[in-house]
């Protein structure tokens, strides 16, 4: 209470400071004479100093009162995960803000908003990020609109020393087309641009039609640049698709009807029009036709809307059509940013372990089989090649994993997870990592220490965490290196048991390349349930999710143990889990004749659909 009480006096003080000082520093002095030419210089030089503190004075006060509006929201550090982050508008005005996080430690930005939501955006990328003095990769500015660039410009222009960035990413009409119209408002936003831009010309990506690259994990199709013949600003937005852990994105800007519909003549054929997600362009109101929409074919939608135009509060806006538009087309599920700033995961991929093989099981035969049945994603058990002849013990094993990934690539499917052999002290590790990358894994489950150096059970909770926080540390360097997120999982023994210990572990490591795997048969035969989860301080990286009648760790298909999974599902809603519906269920599959296999994974793979529906 005594810290609140100081804060909200310092925050008096300088509102009082701020409403003094400029009529002190503008007001004439009674009784003097006429100012000479270098004392109105002095005047306006001394005005300007003032202008400067006070502006400084304003951040530093709208830097607290947001870090603490952040803290309340709780927004989550999605680093190292795939996430979306659509920000609300602290004004209640229109603006679309966007952050997005990559399981490859990346960060992209898309618009940001008016000058006004700067505090506000800095301290919320610092809540996602986890830096005091964030990094984007790459920023996105879809139109010259102030509500989607102003808070660019002013990180650009002044916010350096709080905020820096690799790239900024755009495309608009010259500035002698809008001249030529007389259209003073673009005029205007690309003069601004031009002007901040000149301050770091090497970091402006000129985005065009067709344009294809990746920013790590998210890659980018641009499907839309501006038309020079279309006459509204909106209609020059950029549009363009985001793929991003298996779930693909529509973003829009302001497009208008013109954009989208030479959008949809462009590229409807490709199939890269078809979305899960879709940003709602122009706020939802009075921007492309619904045939686009229709097209885009959406899951979930994001609206980057304020309450009034989301209510069409003054009758002209055409957002109660567009959201019956959504209705009908089958829309699962609405983000409002007036309803507060969210994070929304990418639909959940289903992976399967490849340890519902035996040992040694040709790797190419088993992507190529799983990928016909229909899993989108591969756990690479490489605990289950430790043996004389092995590929993954061979001198050449980064070229046979490198020769996995052409498999798996051509198969369409990709591999997400790997498993370690041995625990976080083994002699394999290092060769783990390289080969996860190597066949373009982002995460390495490890075991953890369970056993002190004379063989006996770690029971206590210090000194599991001790012995643990130890080993994973030598092998971090190298995971940040490659790309690889390190991931301990609960197992069966002593501490190793609990998973709010596994989760403190996290914390103890403290980097962004180490998380953990929630393992629910582990835990559920250590007699701990699926709601365990929201006693840990950290929200899992990863499931290994398989069921048992809590006697055994039997790894069977959901539904075939005891284990609720509604309650499962509830709790991983509850928390906001991010990740992938990874299957560790093999032991069906492994113990079944060769011929039967297809079947049991087939109904493993309908199992893992039916959680995925429930999980967010």
């Amino acid at each position: 209470m005594k810290f609140k009480s100081v804060i909200s006096a310092l925050l008096a003080l300088g509102l009082l400071f701020m409403s003094v000082v400029p009529a002190f520093a503008a007001a004439p002095q009674a009784g003097t004479a006429a100012v000479s030419a270098s004392d109105e210089a002095a005047t306006f030089s001394l005005i300007g100093f003032f202008e400067n503190l006070i502006a400084k004075i304003k951040a530093f006060f709208a830097g607290i009162k947001y870090f603490f509006q952040v803290k309340k929201e709780r927004v989550q550090n999605t680093m190292n995960k795939n996430a979306i982050h659509m920000l609300q508008s602290v004004e209640n005005t229109i603006c679309d803000s966007f952050i997005i996080t990559t399981e490859d430690g990346r960060v992209i930005v898309i618009d940001s908003g008016h000058t006004a939501e700067t505090d506000y955006f800095i301290q919320y990328l610092k809540a996602v990020t986890g830096q005091n003095r964030p990094h984007v990769d790459a920023w996105f500015l879809s139109h010259p609109h102030n509500d989607h660039v102003q808070v660019f410009y002013e990180v650009a222009e002044n916010r350096t020393k709080q905020v820096t960035f690799d790239k900024v990413l755009l495309n608009y009409v010259p500035y002698e087309i809008y001249e030529s119209r007389s259209q003073e408002e673009g005029m205007e936003m690309v003069s601004e641009f031009d002007r901040i831009s000149r301050a770091f010309p090497e970091k402006v990506q000129i985005l065009n039609t067709g344009d294809v690259f990746s920013i790590g994990a998210a890659k980018i199709t641009v499907l839309y640049t501006p038309d020079e013949s279309f006459f509204d600003v909106n209609e020059h937005s950029v549009i363009f698709r985001m793929d991003l852990g298996g779930t693909s994105i529509m973003f829009t800007g302001d497009a208008q009807v013109n954009a989208g519909n030479r959008a949809l003549a462009d590229w409807e054929s490709t199939g890269l029009i078809d979305c899960d997600y879709c940003k709602m362009a122009h706020h939802g109101q009075d921007g492309v036709d619904r045939s686009f929409y229709e097209a885009v074919s959406p899951e979930v939608c994001l609206w980057p809307t304020p309450t009034w135009v989301w209510d069409n509060v003054n009758g002209n806006l055409k957002t109660l059509e567009v959201r019956a538009w959504m209705e009908e087309i089958g829309v699962k599920k609405n983000y409002k940013a007036f309803e507060g700033s969210a994070v929304i995961g990418m639909k959940p991929r289903i992976v399967t372990t490849t340890d519902v093989f035996e040992e040694g099981y040709d790797a190419g035969k088993a992507v190529d089989r799983l990928a016909s049945l229909g899993y989108e994603g591969i756990d690479m058990g490489f605990d289950y090649w430790i043996f004389d002849g092995s590929p993954f013990l061979a001198d050449d094993y980064l070229a046979w994993a490198r020769d996995l990934k052409a498999r798996a690539d051509a198969a369409g499917v990709v591999y997400t997870h790997a498993h370690a052999p041995g625990e976080a002290d083994s002699e394999y590790l290092g060769r783990s990592i390289e080969a996860a990358a190597a066949i373009g894994a982002r995460y390495l489950v490890v075991h953890p220490i369970w056993r002190d150096s004379f063989g006996n059970t770690v029971k206590t909770r210090l000194r599991f965490l001790q012995i643990n926080a130890e080993a994973i540390r030598k092998w971090l360097p190298k995971a940040e290196e490659l790309g690889v997120t390190l991931l301990s999982e609960n197992i069966l023994w002593g501490a190793s048991s609990d998973p709010r210990i596994i989760a403190e572990l996290v914390k103890t490591v403290g980097s962004d390349w180490f998380g953990w795997c929630f393992d629910v048969g582990h835990a559920w035969c250590s007699g701990y349930a699926p709601d365990v989860l929201k006693e840990c301080a950290v929200v899992p990286t990863s499931l290994h999710i398989q069921d048992n009648d809590g006697s055994a760790d039997q790894h069977l298909i959901p539904g075939d143990g005891t284990i609720d999974w509604d309650l499962f599902t509830d709790t991983l809603r509850e928390i906001g889990y991010l990740g992938d519906c990874v299957m560790e269920a093999h032991h069906q599959s492994l113990e079944a004749p060769d011929g039967e296999r297809d079947a049991i994974l087939s109904r493993l793979l309908e199992t893992a659909q039916t959680i995925r529906a429930e999980m967010r």
